[in-house]
């Protein structure tokens, strides 16, 4: 299909303030004005690949995910060098959509077919195992009594895998009647921090108002699920983000992946926060990160680049990392 004004130059200056805008609008979330100044670029022939990149994002905030997912195809046969990004993306909204079967049947091929780069076949891989768990139960819609009390058995020692399965299974199921059943849960420190997160989560979902005592990483605080806010709705998480605003304007993407290693960390953690004394240091090591998966070390430059305590808490957030991915015993 042809641009509309393909004929016509834009002059620099405008290209200059409709990119400005644009990244403007993403960063403050009005992703409608966001795209609407893409799109008018993409008119003019005078998109790049970042906004082309924040014009994804556009899509998976507003829940476009069919044009989030052809998008994202069409950027990785155009631009190369960032193939492996843009497939990152798109497995990211197949596993978002519940395309389970999708993800599986083209890692397959890639794993096959290409020599994909570490840090991203370790990521690759996690996303994988866990779309063949759940491609097996997509289908699964009838949920019975039976079922929860086997989920309950299973709490008390069944692995991990087989937990998250069935409370991905559960989620929408009735609770009520079963809320004293699982509270004894989130005091038993044998119990994953990340299933800890997941029931707790049900329990806001359902609205479950009741004190309850949680145990992680040697804490203890008594909470109530209606009175919590969601993970990146915690203060720490916002003033984190708040700080990568710079990112945002530089790199949509880079921004994206720092969001998510951060709601990943959080998650494992929830409801308890990191002090707001490691506030710096922790956004220090997320940015770090997000550049290293993002193969783009060399293009920034950290403070304090020997810096202990931000290579502890790097350490710290890839290890928590595995056990989001389930990747433990």
């Amino acid at each position: 299909m042809k641009k509309k004004h393909q004929d016509v130059v834009i002059f620099p200056g405008w290209k200059r303030q409709l990119e400005q805008d644009g990244l403007e609008a993403l960063k403050e979330k009005r992703y409608e004005d966001a795209l609407e100044k893409i799109l008018l670029l993409e008119e003019f022939e005078a998109a790049s690949y970042e906004i082309l990149t924040g014009k994804v994002i556009c899509y998976i905030e507003l829940g476009r995910f069919d044009e989030a997912i052809a998008l994202c195809r069409k950027l990785m046969k155009e631009d190369e060098d960032n193939y492996y990004k843009y497939l990152h993306i798109y497995i990211t909204v197949l596993f978002q959509t519940s395309q389970y079967g999708e993800i599986t049947s083209l890692l397959d091929e890639i794993f096959a077919t290409e020599d994909v780069p570490y840090t991203y076949r370790e990521q690759f891989q996690q996303i994988y195992d866990l779309s063949q768990n759940f491609n097996q139960d997509q289908d699964h819609n009838k949920y019975n009594d039976k079922e929860i009390e086997y989920f309950l058995h299973n709490l008390d020692g069944g692995s991990f895998q087989e937990q998250w399965r069935l409370l991905s299974l559960l989620r929408k199921k009735p609770l009520k009647d079963y809320v004293d059943d699982f509270i004894p849960f989130f005091g038993d420190s044998e119990l994953n921090p990340v299933m800890k997160t997941g029931l707790l989560q049900w329990f806001m979902e359902q609205e479950i108002n009741k004190d309850i005592e949680v145990d992680k990483f040697n804490q203890i605080k008594i909470v109530n699920p209606t009175e919590l806010d969601d993970i990146m709705d915690q203060t720490f998480a916002k003033e984190v983000m708040n700080s990568l605003d710079w990112v945002e304007q530089q790199d949509p993407t880079l921004f994206e992946f720092t969001r998510q290693i951060l709601f990943r960390f959080l998650y494992i953690y929830f409801p308890f926060v990191p002090g707001q004394k490691d506030q710096t240091v922790i956004t220090e090591a997320i940015l770090s990160l997000a550049l290293e998966y993002l193969q783009m070390d060399d293009e920034y430059s950290m403070e304090n680049e020997d810096s202990e305590e931000r290579e502890y808490w790097k350490n710290e957030i890839q290890e928590l990392e595995k056990k989001y991915f389930s990747q433990i015993e």
